[in-house]
C-alpha cells in the first residue's frame, strides 16, 4: 500500500461503526500517538461530545471541556489531560476542523506530515458521524413510538402527532446518513476504477497471454492507471481547494486523442462487464491543446463513467473527437436513461443530484459533473449537456481551444501523452536561409497566435511586425512594404477574405501583389479552395508545425524571387 492510499484507507475505516475503536487505534499508531477521539458538536445542547463508537465517558469532564473550547477558538492546542482515568495524565494535541469538529490525539507526539490528510477530511468525517448520531436518535424515537402504539389505543391521537414529527425527523436523519454513505461511495468509486486495468493487465502478464507488443501496451496502461490513481487520491484531498478556486493546473501541450484513449482504457472493463458497447471516433490531428493531461483525463473519465452507468445492458456509448475551426470538440453520447427537461439546466450544479433519488443512487455525491465544468472552464473551454428527455439518451459536448502552433517533439517525448499507434518521428526544425532578413507582416486577432508566429520567424532571422485586425494590416502594409503577409481568416469586424480582397485592389507599389499565406483553423478542402481563390498563394491549417511553417514561407519566398527575376528580364 503506497504512502497516499494507506492514510486514506485508515481514515475511511473510521466510518465503520463496528470496528471503530480498533480502527481508531490503528490510525493513531500510524500518526505516532496512542489513541484518538473525534468530537462533534451536539446541535441541541451546543456541546462537543465524543462521536458514536468512541469512549463516551471521560474523567474530569470539566478539564476536557476547557481544552476542547480552547481548541475550537484557537484552531489547535497542546496540553495534558486525565486519560483513561482521573489519575493518569497523557499529552494531548487537539485540532479543530472547519465544521467545528475536533480531533484529539492522545499520548505521544503526532507526526505533522501525517496529519494533513486527516485534517482535510475531518469535516467529512464529522458529517458522517453526525448523520450516524441522528440516525441512532431517530431509531430510538421510532422504538419509543412503536411501544407507545402497543400500550394503549387511548394514545392514538397523540401517537399520530408523534408519528408526523417522527417522519420529519427520519427524513432529516436519512439525509444526514447519506452524507456518510456518499463519502464512502466517493472514495470507493474513485479509487477502485483505475485498479481494474491494473489488476487485469497484471494477471494477463503473469499468465503469459500477451505477446511483446501487447505486453508493452499492458505495462503502459498499468503505469498510466497507477499514476491516475495517485492523481485521484490527490483530487479527494484537493476537494476543498477546488471549491475555493485554488486548484493548480500543470499546463503543457498535449494530444487530446491520447487523453481520451487513456480514459477509455480505464472504463472499458466496466463497460464490457455491463455489456455496453464503447465506440470511439478520434481525429488524431484534431489537437493539440494546452492543458493538464491528468485533469482533462479526469473530465473524460467522469463523463464516460456516467454514460456507462446510465446506459442499460446492450446499449452504446460513443466518444468523438473532431476539430471545429479554432476549437476541438469532444462529444460523449449514450443511449441510456436520459435527463428530464426539468433537471437538465441544473445537471452541472454541485450536489444537485442529491435532489433526485435515482440519479443520486447512480451518481454518488453528484460532484462529478460539477468538477467537470470547473476543470473545463479552467482550461478556457465550455461543456454542455443535451438530452431529448427520459429514455432518450444524453450527449455531453466539451469544447477546448486549440493551440495555433505546437512542437511535435515535445508532444511525443512524453510517453504518457503518446498515442498508442503513433510511431512518427518529430520533424527537425531547421531555419532556411531564405528567411534571414525577410520582412513579414502577421495578422491575427489572438495575441498568443501572433506571439508564437513572431517567435518562430524571428528565431530564423526574419523581421516580424504583428497586428490584430485587417484595418491595422492595411495601414502597416502600405507603411512598411513587407515581403510577406501571413493572415488569419476568422477575425472580428473584417475577416481574412476581406483583407486579401482589399490588398489585391492596391497598386503594386502599395503592396497589392505581396505574397500572402492564409493561416487558419478552417481546414476543409473547400476552405483551402476559397482562400486560394480569394488571392492567397498558400493555405496552412492550424495548428502548424514550426518546421512546416518555415519551409512553406521559404518556398513562397523562393517562388516570389524567381517571379521577380522573370519579370525584370522581360
Amino acid at each position: 500500500m503506497d504512502q497516499l492510499t494507506r492514510p486514506i484507507s485508515l481514515i475511511s475505516s473510521l466510518v465503520d461503526s463496528g470496528e471503530r475503536p480498533l480502527n481508531a487505534r490503528r490510525l493513531a499508531e500510524h500518526l505516532g500517538v496512542e489513541d484518538l477521539i473525534v468530537f462533534i458538536r451536539d446541535p441541541e445542547i451546543n456541546i462537543l461530545l465524543p462521536a458514536p463508537g468512541f469512549l463516551q465517558t471521560l474523567p474530569s469532564g470539566r478539564a476536557w471541556r476547557a481544552v476542547l473550547e480552547e481548541c475550537t477558538s484557537k484552531g489547535q492546542c497542546t496540553t495534558t489531560v486525565p486519560f483513561p482515568d482521573a489519575e493518569s495524565q497523557k499529552p494531548l494535541t487537539a485540532i479543530a476542523g472547519q465544521d467545528g469538529s475536533v480531533l484529539a490525539l492522545i499520548g505521544g507526539t503526532p507526526r505533522p506530515e501525517e496529519l494533513q490528510d486527516l485534517v482535510e477530511l475531518l469535516p467529512l468525517l464529522g458529517a458522517a458521524f453526525r448523520g450516524e448520531r441522528a440516525l441512532l436518535i431517530a431509531e430510538a424515537q421510532t422504538r419509543v413510538a412503536r411501544q407507545a402504539a402497543t400500550q394503549s389505543k387511548a394514545l392514538a391521537e397523540t401517537l399520530d402527532t408523534t408519528r408526523s414529527n417522527l417522519e420529519r425527523t427520519l427524513r432529516a436523519a436519512e439525509a444526514a446518513s447519506r452524507a456518510k454513505d456518499d463519502f464512502l461511495a466517493t472514495v470507493s468509486h474513485e479509487l477502485r476504477t483505475p485498479l481494474t486495468p491494473i489488476l487485469g493487465f497484471a494477471r494477463m502478464l503473469r499468465s503469459g497471454q500477451l505477446d511483446a507488443e501487447g505486453a508493452e501496451r499492458a505495462l503502459a496502461s498499468i503505469e498510466r492507471n497507477a499514476e491516475l490513481q495517485s492523481t485521484l487520491i490527490e483530487d479527494i484531498l484537493d476537494f476543498a481547494r477546488i471549491v475555493a478556486g485554488k486548484l493548480r493546473l500543470d499546463v503543457q501541450p498535449l494530444d487530446p486523442s491520447v487523453v481520451i484513449e487513456a480514459a477509455l482504457d480505464v472504463v472499458r472493463p466496466a463497460a464490457a462487464a455491463k455489456d455496453v458497447r464503447v465506440q470511439s471516433v478520434l481525429d488524431p490531428g484534431a489537437g493539440p491543446v494546452a492543458g493538464d493531461a491528468g485533469r482533462l483525463q479526469q473530465v473524460i473519465w467522469n463523463l464516460l463513467t456516467n454514460a456507462i452507468k446510465f446506459t442499460p445492458k446492450g446499449g452504446r456509448v460513443q466518444v468523438r473527437l473532431e476539430r471545429i475551426n479554432s476549437h476541438i470538440e469532444i462529444t460523449i453520447s449514450d443511449t441510456g436513461e436520459g435527463i428530464s427537461p426539468d433537471f437538465l439546466p441544473y445537471v452541472f450544479d454541485r450536489f444537485r443530484q442529491a435532489d433526485n433519488s435515482s440519479t443520486r443512487r447512480h451518481g454518488g455525491l453528484g460532484l462529478g459533473l460539477a468538477l467537470v465544468r470547473q476543470l473545463v472552464e479552467m482550461h478556457g473551454g465550455t461543456v454542455n449537456a443535451y438530452s431529448g428527455g427520459l429514455d432518450q439518451g444524453t450527449t455531453f459536448t466539451v469544447k477546448l481551444p486549440r493551440m495555433i502552433v505546437h512542437d511535435s517533439k515535445r508532444l511525443k517525448e512524453d510517453p504518457t501523452r503518446r498515442h498508442p499507434t503513433a510511431d512518427e518521428r518529430a520533424v527537425p526544425f531547421n531555419c532556411p536561409p531564405e528567411l534571414v532578413g525577410l520582412r513579414v507582416l502577421v495578422v491575427d486577432d489572438e495575441a498568443d497566435a501572433r506571439e508564437i508566429l513572431a517567435v518562430v520567424l524571428r528565431s530564423c532571422g526574419s523581421e516580424v511586425t504583428t497586428v490584430s485586425s485587417a484595418s491595422e494590416a492595411l495601414a502597416a502594409l502600405q507603411r512598411l512594404k513587407p515581403d510577406l503577409l501571413i493572415s488569419d481568416i476568422e477575425m472580428p469586424a473584417e475577416d481574412g477574405y476581406s483583407l486579401i480582397a482589399n490588398v489585391r485592389s492596391l497598386e503594386q507599389e502599395s503592396g497589392g501583389q505581396i505574397p500572402a499565406i492564409a493561416l487558419t483553423a478552417h481546414a476543409r478542402v473547400e476552405d483551402r479552395m476559397r482562400a486560394l481563390s480569394a488571392g492567397y498563394q498558400m493555405h496552412i491549417a492550424k495548428p502548424v508545425e514550426p518546421a512546416e511553417l518555415v519551409v512553406v514561407i521559404a518556398s513562397l519566398a523562393i517562388r516570389n524571387t524567381k517571379n521577380d527575376a522573370t519579370n525584370n528580364e522581360s
